[in-house]
Formats: C-alpha cells, structure tokens, sequence
C-alpha cells in the first residue's frame, strides 16, 4: 500500500514532534537529578538513611521536633497525683518533680496515664482505700477542669481523637494497686462510672492477687482476683500487670479474654529486679497482643546501678537511702533503648511502649530528666535504624491500640 505524498508533510511533523518531546523529557529528568544532587549534597551530615526500614526511608535528623510531633505519643504511667494533692499547679512550668502541663506540650506528650497509687496505708491520709482513691481522682478532675484548653479526660477512643484534634493532652485515669476496690466488684464499677480506664492489679499483694516483691500468698490470682479481670474485661477496662508477681501474670492471662499491659516494667534479662519481666512473660503478654511500657526508673534499668545502689542503701534508712540514689550517676537514655531493643527482639515490635513512672521514681536516666525530654527517645530510636512506623508503635500507637479494642471500637491513626 502506497502513502500519498500529500500526507507526507503530516508525518515529517508527527515525527518532528515525537522527537521535541523526548528531548523535553529527558531534559527534565536531567535537570532533575542535578537538582536532586544539590539538595542531597548540602544535607549529607542531616540526613540518616534508614537501612533497617523497610521502606527505606531517609529522615532529616534536624526535623526531630517535627517528625517528633507528627507521632501519637503516650506515657502510660506517672504518680503526679500526689504532687497535685500537695498543691502544685499543673499548669505552671516548674523544675520541680517531672511533668507538668508545659512540660507535657515540649515533650509531644498526647496522652498521659494518670495512676492514683494506692499501695501501703499513707499516714498523711488516713482514709480508707476507697476513699483515698476518691480524693485522688477529684483531685485530678479539679486540677485538669483548671485547664480546659489544654487538658481534657479520656473516656474512649473517639475522646483520644477529639483532644488531639483540638491540641489538647488526653488524661487517662488509672488506679495503682486493687486494694482500692476493697474486695468488692461494686466499687470496681463505680471507679469505672467515675472515669478510670485502667488498673494496676496490685501494688503490693492484697487479698486476692501476689506482688512480685512479696513471698506469695494465693500461688497468683484467687477466684475473686479471676472475677475481678473477667469484670474489668466486661467494664471496658484496662487490665495492668506490672508489680504482679509471675503466676498472677500468668494467670491474668489465661482469664483475660482482652489484651493486657504492663504499664510502667522493664525487662529482667538487662536488670535483674523483682519488678522487671522474664523472657517468658514477654512472649505470653506479646501473643495475647498486650504491650509492655518501659519504665525510666534507673534501679530497673540498669544492673550496676541497681547493685550500688543495694550496697549503699544496705541497713540504712530509708530517706538516706534515696539520698545516697541521688547521688549515683543515673545511666543514659542508652539504656532505655536497650530495653526497648530486648522487648522487640523477644515479643515484637507490637508490644512495646513506654511508662516512665515519672513522679514515683528518682533518678530516671540522663537524657530523660522530665517528661518535657521524650522527643529524645524517637531520634534515638531513629538512630538505631527503626522505621517511622515503628517508632510510631513505641512512642504510643501499640498502647493506643489496647486502649481502642478494650475502651472502643474504633481506630485512630498512629501517625
């Protein structure tokens, strides 16, 4: 089949044409990768490629702040109840204790636990277990309807979204220690109807569950301690292990039909401590989808420390002793990361995330002075090679997580 010449002059211009565009193309890709060259050429030192990402991710170590903010984070445990009880205001920055309002929003802290500790009967209140669990939570209530605009309860999930859509922190109210329940499922529902969302089932042992710093007394839960979990399940309420010895763990476990948390423990195998969890526990809490929070408290965290500190504190009262742990050189960030590592490496990146214990412990570790330094621990995790996604997880999504199947239904974004 012959061409007509008269369609010759149209195909030399289609052809023209293709060539102009490919020469357009390829300029525009050139150019491109000189200019991507530039800009990577100037950040060389600021940027950290990710090799262990799985997306391969390359970070600006100098957007710390940011990446930082863009991240859920939470701190599942800190005793600054007693502080408010005394009389602080939260909403005044001070360098006294470790968390306050302002120090909250320098360190990126969305949502805060709240434990109102009840553990051995404290000579300043005098009130039953019930009643001082009370005043605890009225005084967290008062203090926060102080600052409207910057701190609000959490009920629920959606509560959790609308704070943080709204810039303010999200306080969750915690019970530290059963005995406030005094062996009644009542008071355990009326604690629920007044706020809480989370117990710690001992502090030390009560009437129906062991502590992990005690000789047992029941061989873990009774059948009322099993009641109070399977209620706790019912409720929408979060059930806490750390302080429980290791068959209440256990047997916390085999009830539960929830996933549990350990809000504020560390990880036996770095820190030999009573209070710290063993390799096993680490793999039932992880299968059961619960997630460990690290605890900042240097004596968990680090085995010379620890050892000192006992050798010190050996025969000594107690108020020498803590002065003889605040003059101790506290180990670094360091090795809250290396706990982190450990809980990974064991369970899975799925159930780690933090409880510093902040208010309740003296020293945390250097790097970690107050809650205003947690940004501290993304770059650090960052550096170690964790995706953002990871770190995600750690900083608060896998709590988040726990508190939106046990508390909710629905899913908020971790990122």
């Amino acid at each position: 089949m012959k061409i007509p010449k008269a369609l010759f002059p149209f195909f030399i211009f289609i052809a023209i044409l293709s060539i102009l565009v490919i020469f357009v193309v390829k300029w525009e890709y050139l150019l491109g990768k000189e200019t991507g060259a530039k800009s990577n050429s100037n950040n060389v030192i600021d940027d950290l490629e990710l090799e262990n990402s799985p997306s391969s991710e390359v970070i600006n170590m100098n957007d710390i702040g940011n990446i930082h903010k863009n991240l859920t984070v939470c701190d599942t445990h800190c005793d600054t109840v007693d502080r408010i009880l005394k009389g602080i205001n939260l909403g005044i920055r001070t360098d006294q204790g470790h968390i306050d309002i302002p120090r909250m929003q320098e360190g990126g802290v969305d949502i805060q636990v709240f434990a109102c500790c009840i553990g051995r009967p404290k000579k300043e209140y005098p009130e039953s277990y019930a009643k001082l669990t009370t005043k605890m939570i009225n005084a967290l209530k008062s203090e926060f309807q102080k600052h409207p605009d910057k701190i609000a309860i959490a009920l629920t999930p959606d509560d959790i979204k609308n704070s943080i859509d709204s810039g303010k922190i999200s306080a969750i109210l915690a019970i530290e220690g059963g005995r406030a329940i005094e062996n009644n499922l009542d008071k355990l529902r009326e604690f629920y109807d007044s706020g809480v969302r989370l117990m710690t089932l001992v502090w030390n042992s009560n009437d129906w569950a062991d502590s992990s710093q005690e000789k047992p007394k029941h061989n873990g839960l009774t059948n009322f301690g099993k009641e109070v979990v399977r209620e706790m399940n019912r409720l929408g309420m979060i059930v806490d292990v750390s302080h429980a010895s290791d068959k209440t763990v256990l047997d916390t476990l085999e009830v539960s039909n929830a996933p549990i948390i350990a809000s504020h423990s560390c990880v036996k195998a770095i820190c030999d401590h009573p209070r710290n969890l063993n390799d096993d526990l680490i793999k039932a809490i992880a299968k059961s989808e619960g997630v460990i929070c690290v605890n900042f408290y240097s004596v968990f965290l680090d085995q010379e420390f620890k050892d000192k500190k006992n050798l010190y504190s050996k025969n000594k009262a107690s108020s020498e002793e803590n002065s003889i742990s605040s003059r101790q050189k506290p180990p670094s960030i360091s090795k809250v990361i290396d706990h982190i590592d450990h809980l990974v490496k064991v369970g899975g990146i799925d159930c780690v995330g933090l409880g510093s214990d902040y208010d309740g412990m003296n020293p945390p570790p250097e790097g970690l002075e107050d809650i205003s330094k947690m940004p501290r621990i993304t770059e650090e995790l960052l550096k170690k090679g964790y995706s953002l996604d990871e770190v995600g997880k750690i900083m608060g999504g896998n709590f988040l997580r726990v508190f939106n199947r046990v508390c909710g239904k629905k899913d908020i974004p971790i990122l």
